[in-house]
């Protein structure tokens, strides 16, 4: 007995130690991970949360904001309404009231009186050295149009005064007798929003803002004065032009600081509140988190490691003493245990002794098996021969009975012939006798020679156009002494036109023929027999039933076997040798269709059912001659794949008889699996598949690296332009609405092939 070590790379070889890291990587690795997706979570949390902390902060400021503007507006509504103010007679007494409202409200810088016209009419703080009322301009008219078209109070724009003081005018309408006599104005000092805002306690590091309708900025938690009335930066311009009501988003400040901006626009006075947290600060959290998973991870793959190279000492030596003990007991030495805590250790080790031990028993055992095993295999391979010698000897016993049995039947024939010539009344009944017996062992000798052609596989087809109702004409005829017989009539249920097939004239009648004799053997004399023919868009069914014996539940399957025959009585009067039905089946499989036999139990008749194809089904089958036409025909390999049986099996028949080596599938997932032991050189493919239809078949067939380059046609009952365009994309090179042209078929076929022609494809290797 002989053993090879097999050969290893080397460089795959890994040491157990270094297995062992990479088990302690593997068991930390999970943990990391996991921790890593909470970590991601924590992070997000924290993050969400001073989001969320810097949203409600502008949401706070946006109402004192507002609140500030409401209670500005109030006030000037209370002065609006005192006594006096509205009449230009009482103009000294509304500047002394005002003065008085001025000096209890410090955020105001100015109260003016002015008419709708703009003219101001009156003020609460005296002018300055000569300066006068009609030289006084209104501060930001757009604001102060608004209020005169709409009469209702109204906050406008930061501003720049003629003395150079930034203020916010908040006006308020004066009407008299439902009409506006005067616009009453107030400046607020951008001072006071900075206050308030600084009351909010906002951290030292986040910077707050307050912007007017026009997004100019109001008022600013550091260095207010120097960015007074100016606009945003360019980032947060573009976080305010998204529109929402409030958000967040990345900026920059006006000083370069990277920051996350919240905001909020109020609806009321279209003003905003921005308050923006440095980036650094919003990442805080995460760095801090980030740092303690690091170290956390390494510490723990450091632990392992160690631990890792601790077990590998531990066990590295007692593996060298296993390694020994292999050795010696491929040398036929005495095995030394190894020494060891380990129990899988100890178990090899003890293993290996045993081995030992059962060596040589177990080298006497295989040999015995083997000898054994020779010896059955000489007798399965003999009896294998004297099966296949004895299936030869009764295929050749039936061809010879057959035809030797014609040798004594052909004189008998000529003698009756003679017999009736010379004296046609005489022995007329015993001519009879002769005559029908004659014509059954005929009948006899045929099945037994068909039924031998059969099993040595030479029958072959003589294809015709074929008219069925013919095909049922002859075969009455044929069967007319056993039907003559009959006192009720065979029932016909024909169509009034042809019904045409591609097939074997005289085996087409042989198939009917049986079906009657069958029907007439097993049908008493009143019992009915129907023949039914129907022509669909692509079957033909051809039905023979009776009302005779029936056929068993468990026979029904075999009916159509060689040989099988249903209980008979002792006198046998059906006769027969249980061919005709296996005969049928065969010739109709060859002409692509089916059949099938229906019986509700014995005594209740039974239908015998054919299926074709028609000749428009799949194609509309030229002549004879045009199908043999040399240019057309060819070597290669063809796939057929359509959901109609019958209508694949037709169309391969037709191609094989061109030369064509073809293969047929019914869906789309058995085309795919016979590429395994069939790669063709074109594919026929209908549309119409079920579970993957005919474009999806194309494109996996595209994707095959077999089956990348080969043509493919889509056989289709689409005729749209549509449907031509998507077979185009899915690949396919010629699109054939059924019912397709013969010739039209097989010049497509060729050219298509192209300089593949006559090029006969190896089959792959077993």
């Amino acid at each position: 007995m002989s053993f090879s070590m097999p050969v290893a790379d080397p460089r795959r070889r890994v040491p157990l130690r270094r297995r062992l890291f990479l088990l302690a990587l593997g068991a930390i690795l999970p943990l990391a991970v996991a921790s890593g997706i909470g970590l991601q979570a924590l992070v997000s949390q924290q993050r969400l949360q001073a989001e969320r902390a810097s949203i409600d902060l502008a949401r706070a400021l946006s109402i004192a904001v507002g609140g500030e503007l409401r209670l500005s507006i109030s006030a000037l509504e209370t002065l609006a309404t005192a006594a006096g103010v509205g009449q230009d007679k009482d103009l000294a007494a509304f500047e002394a009231l005002a003065r008085d409202v001025l000096r209890t409200r410090p955020e105001w810088l100015q109260i003016m009186l002015a008419r709708p016209d703009g003219a101001v009419v009156a003020v609460a703080k005296p002018l300055a050295q000569g300066q006068t009322l009609a030289t006084l301009q209104t501060v930001e008219p757009e604001s102060f149009r608004w209020l005169v078209q709409h009469q209702r109070p109204v906050v406008g724009f930061l501003s720049q005064g003629a003395r150079g003081a930034w203020g916010v005018p908040v006006r308020v309408p004066v009407v008299r007798d439902g009409q506006l006599r005067f616009v009453l104005t107030a400046v607020l000092k951008p001072d006071t929003l900075r206050t308030l805002v600084q009351r909010q306690q906002v951290p030292q590091n986040w910077l707050v803002s307050v912007w007017d309708a026009r997004n100019r900025r109001v008022a600013r938690s550091r260095a207010h004065e120097k960015f007074l009335g100016s606009a945003p930066s360019a980032s947060l311009q573009a976080l305010f032009a998204k529109g929402a009501r409030e958000g967040i988003g990345r900026t920059n400040t006006l000083e370069s600081e990277d920051v996350y901006t919240a905001f909020i626009h109020q609806q009321e006075f279209g003003w905003s509140v921005s308050v923006a947290v440095p980036a650094a600060e919003m990442t805080i959290g995460a760095r801090q988190s980030l740092m303690a998973y690091g170290g956390g991870v390494l510490l723990s793959v450091v632990i392992g490691l160690l631990a890792a190279m601790t077990m590998a000492r531990r066990i590295n030596g007692p593996m060298g003493q296993l390694r020994q003990a292999a050795q010696a007991l491929g040398q036929g030495q005495s095995v030394q245990v190894p020494d060891g805590d380990i129990s899988e250790i100890q178990e090899v080790g003890d293993a290996l002794f045993d081995a030992a031990q059962r060596r040589a028993q177990g080298e006497s055992e295989r040999e015995r098996l083997l000898a054994a095993e020779r010896a059955a295999h000489a007798e399965i391979e003999s009896a294998m021969r004297q099966a296949q010698t004895a299936n030869r000897a009764k295929d050749e016993f039936l061809a010879m009975l057959g035809h030797e049995l014609r040798n004594p039947l052909s004189p008998i024939v000529t003698a009756l012939h003679l017999m009736s010539r010379r004296d046609a009344h005489a022995h007329e009944f015993e001519r009879r006798i002769i005559e029908r017996q004659v014509k059954h062992m005929v009948r006899l000798v045929d099945d037994l020679l068909d039924v031998s052609r059969i099993t040595q596989g030479k029958i072959e087809l003589r294809r015709e156009p074929v008219d069925m109702k013919a095909v049922v004409d002859q075969a009455m005829e044929l069967t007319k002494p056993l039907l003559d017989s009959r006192s009720r009539p065979v029932k016909l249920d024909l169509p009034a036109q042809p019904v045409m097939v591609w097939g074997d004239w005289v085996r087409l009648v042989q198939v009917v023929g049986n079906l009657l004799s069958n029907a007439a053997k097993f049908t008493p004399a009143e019992g009915l027999i129907e023949i039914s023919l129907h022509q669909s868009f692509d079957a033909i069914e051809l039905s023979v039933r009776d009302e005779g014996n029936g056929i068993a539940p468990d026979l029904l399957p075999q009916v159509f076997d060689l040989f099988m025959q249903g209980k008979q009585s002792i006198h046998r009067g059906s006769g027969g040798l249980g061919l005709g039905l296996a005969i049928v089946k065969t010739m109709v499989q060859l002409h692509g269709g089916r059949v099938s036999a229906h019986s509700e139990g014995p005594g209740r008749g039974s239908t015998f059912k054919i299926t074709l194809v028609p000749m428009d089904s799949i194609v509309a089958w030229a002549d004879v001659e045009e199908r043999l036409e040399p240019g057309l025909q060819g070597l290669e390999r063809l796939l057929v794949v359509d959901d109609n049986q019958d209508a694949a099996e037709t169309a391969a028949v037709v191609l094989r008889d061109m030369g064509y080596e073809v293969r047929t599938a019914h869906d789309g997932l058995a085309a795919l699996a016979l590429l395994d032991e069939f790669v063709p050189d074109l594919a026929m493919l209908d549309i119409g598949l079920p579970s993957m239809d005919g474009h999806e078949l194309a494109r996996r067939l595209h994707a095959d690296e077999r089956t990348r380059h080969i043509p493919l046609i889509a056989v289709t009952g689409y005729g749209a332009e549509s449907d031509l365009l998507r077979a185009t994309q899915a690949g396919f090179q010629e699109r054939l609405v059924k019912p397709v042209d013969t010739r039209h078929l097989l010049q497509t076929i060729r050219r298509l092939l192209g300089p593949q022609r006559g090029v006969v494809r190896k089959p792959p290797p077993p």
